[in-house]
């Protein structure tokens, strides 16, 4: 005899695809006329970005470009110049299934470079980035929360679970004209350029999302002045974005993210002339998962009090969305140089960051790396580059607590501040830290229950009690399951409210 199943639903996040797939890269490069011989590299670097991302079918589309970027020095050694070269890329991936509406986080990661010129005028490149993806369906997962039946007893357990409501991602512009202020002088060239989101605040209304945040902008850029060295210049662009997000309510928990996925600047005239304005676009992708809070019940062990039941189950784990996490802080390090003194610095930049956190105790630990770049001269004005790769390691407060909680964290590089000091350079980094955190919950969960209705339970009924010996902390469940009767009926002729014995003592089991 099978038993009906009372299911209960979730909406959950079912990931299809979580990998990377490499891209080579292979140059040779000439450079242009206008630019002068190769006298030493000082830096080279691939700078990927994906343009855009597309499911059809079971198949994943990452569309996007990339730019070698190479430092030098001139036949003096006394001025940077640069060359770049810019190529495009396209990726399949197959995804486990066919999907419609999904939602896909994607990024660029380089593996490595490797850079010689074979000339003064020519460049021999090889390296490669993997392009990264993460496909989240919404799908529906189920637990048994009832079996029915008249001699069923059930063990039931409540579970707090945020069900994933909507999600929405949207990519946009920020497009600005800006201006050369503070004294520099006129921009001859962009070097090079990057930036960085913050969202300030979102708000939802009638499925909808608006992010509030700005846009941090950062030029390179070689002047127009005979002799001189580049020059470092940051912009701050506020914006607002409405987002189309269907199912968010406003009790909703929304994970908000913002992420610059390219830099578009030319340098243009002002009024007199002067190259002091940098027409600027800033193309961004902001994704939003929405998750609701509910609680289901789920059954988690069953006796039949007249049968011997076959209960077939099989390991079920589930992540819920308990907490989001974001904190900024500033980590301050002294980059030491080997050889040599710094005399100035012309720029400083982040080119890679990794983080990872662990929470115990009520608190959140990230750890991780983050790079800085260094382009600066030495006590006899020659340029010269250098890099490292510093530890992190950040503890604050959270919510959540437990044993089986499970974190994934991101860290992002904002602005950076320095300062020479004695051969060296202190630099102070800001990090922008957030993580996800989910509660895991592991469990068995059941999928058919069947009675053998030719083993009937065995029943003595010479006798309308029975006394049992309990010990403390003995459960009233394993108690009734061994003798099947109910845990109601035991509680009731013993005057029990509990459901684990508080002392040693007697009980008296109905039959």
């Amino acid at each position: 005899m099978d038993y009906m199943l009372d299911r209960e639903a979730m909406a959950v996040g079912e990931v299809v695809f979580d990998g990377c797939q490499e891209q080579p890269v292979d140059l040779n490069i000439s450079l242009p006329d206008y630019c002068p011989d190769i006298q030493r590299i000082l830096k080279c670097q691939i700078y990927p970005r994906i343009g855009s991302r597309s499911i059809s079918g079971d198949r994943l589309m990452l569309e996007g470009g990339f730019t070698v970027k190479v430092f030098y020095l001139d036949p003096d050694g006394a001025r940077i110049r640069f060359c770049d070269s810019t190529d495009t890329f396209s990726t399949e991936i197959a995804l486990k299934q066919a999907v419609e509406n999904a939602e896909i986080y994607a990024f660029p990661r380089v593996e490595y470079i490797n850079c010689r010129a074979t000339s003064p005028r020519r460049l021999d490149i090889h390296g490669a980035f993997s392009v990264c993806a993460k496909v989240v369906v919404q799908g529906r997962s189920e637990v048994v929360g009832n079996i029915v039946g008249s001699d069923i007893e059930q063990q039931k357990t409540a579970m707090k679970v945020n069900n994933l409501a909507g999600f929405c991602q949207q990519q946009f512009s920020v497009d600005e004209i800006l201006e050369l202020g503070g004294g520099k002088p006129p921009a001859d060239n962009i070097m090079r350029s990057d930036a960085f989101a913050v969202l300030q605040d979102f708000k939802i209304t009638a499925g909808k999302l608006m992010v509030k945040g700005e846009v941090c902008v950062k030029f390179l850029y070689d002047t127009t002045e005979e002799n001189s060295m580049p020059e470092a210049m940051e912009f701050t662009i506020p914006f607002t974005q409405m987002l189309d997000c269907a199912g968010v309510t406003e009790d909703c928990l929304c994970d908000v993210k913002l992420e610059v996925i390219g830099v578009e600047a030319q340098v243009k005239n002002d009024y007199s002339g002067d190259k002091t304005f940098f027409d600027t676009q800033v193309r961004l992708f902001a994704s939003a998962a929405a998750y609701q809070g509910a609680e289901v019940t789920a059954v988690s062990d069953a006796y039949s009090r007249d049968y011997d039941l076959k209960i077939e189950s099989k390991p079920k784990t589930m992540d819920n969305l308990t907490e989001l996490v974001g904190d900024t802080t500033v980590q301050k390090n002294t980059l030491s140089v080997e050889d040599g003194t710094v005399s100035k610095v012309i720029d400083v930049w982040n080119e890679m960051s990794t983080a990872s956190a662990e929470t115990k105790g009520g608190q959140i630990t990230f750890k991780g790396k983050f790079s800085l770049c260094v382009l600066a001269l030495n006590e006899e004005n020659k340029p010269f580059y250098f890099e490292r790769l510093l530890d992190f390691e950040y503890t604050r407060a959270c919510n959540s607590s437990g044993d089986n909680l499970k974190c994934e964290a991101q860290v992002g590089v904002g602005g950076i501040s320095f300062r020479i000091m004695g051969s060296g350079v202190e630099a102070k980094t800001e990090l922008r830290l957030t993580a996800e955190i989910y509660s895991r919950q592991t469990f068995q969960a059941i999928t058919t229950v069947t009675a053998d209705e030719e083993k009937p339970v065995a029943r003595d009924n010479s006798a309308a009690l029975c006394i049992y010996y309990a010990e403390a902390g003995e459960n009233i469940w394993n108690i009734a399951r061994d003798y099947r009767t109910s845990v109601d009926t035991i509680k009731k002729e013993n005057g029990m409210t509990g459901d684990v014995m508080e002392s040693r003592g007697m009980l008296l089991i109905p039959m």
